[in-house]
């Protein structure tokens, strides 16, 4: 009979993955949640998997767009297509017909 039995090498690999599963599980939930990465961490740490289903019900943060153009108003969009017709990019029929779909909408 050695010092480590089979069943004892299972219950320390047991033992290990949640202290190390759980824990990566949380930060990497986490770190997609409001709750953010360490959060996430030390609920999997602490809770194991308790932990993670608490992780899994709090918000998911969401992305800014890349882009942030700023809202054109309606007196800025009749102000770019009167810049197009003077320039003779577009004819007057188009022009009245973007300024009547402005200022009808």
């Amino acid at each position: 009979m050695g010092l480590l039995e089979p069943w004892h090498i299972i219950i320390i690999l047991i033992m290990l993955s949640c202290f190390v599963l759980f824990p990566v599980w949380g930060y990497n939930a986490g770190s997609k949640r409001t709750i953010g990465p360490v959060g996430g961490l030390l609920l999997g740490f602490f809770l194991g998997i308790i932990g993670i289903i608490i992780v899994y019900c709090t918000s998911t943060v969401t992305q800014p767009p890349f882009y942030n153009f700023p809202n054109q108003s309606s007196a800025d969009e009749l102000k770019k297509y009167k810049q197009l017709l003077d320039s003779g990019a577009i004819t007057e029929a188009e022009y009245n017909a973007q300024k009547a779909k402005i200022l009808n909408s």
